[in-house]
């Protein structure tokens, strides 16, 4: 690896970060929804919750692939 700032895993580092904080917020939201009785948006926490998800695994087959 001739990078010398270690670019491409930090680019994959954030990806992670993201795709889990995005599907462990959605998660969260899932199993606190009737906590607040406010109204809550299912369909938009299942979409974010499940792209998190697919970020999540996609980052961590990249970074096994390297």
């Amino acid at each position: 690896m001739n990078d010398p700032f270690a670019l491409d895993l930090t680019i994959r580092l954030l990806m992670l970060g993201m795709g889990s904080a995005m599907f462990a917020g959605s998660l969260f939201a899932f199993i606190n929804k009737n906590k607040n009785n406010e109204k809550f948006y299912q369909s938009r926490t299942i979409f974010l919750g499940t792209v998190g998800f697919v970020i999540t695994v996609w980052t961590i087959a990249s970074l096994l692939n390297n």
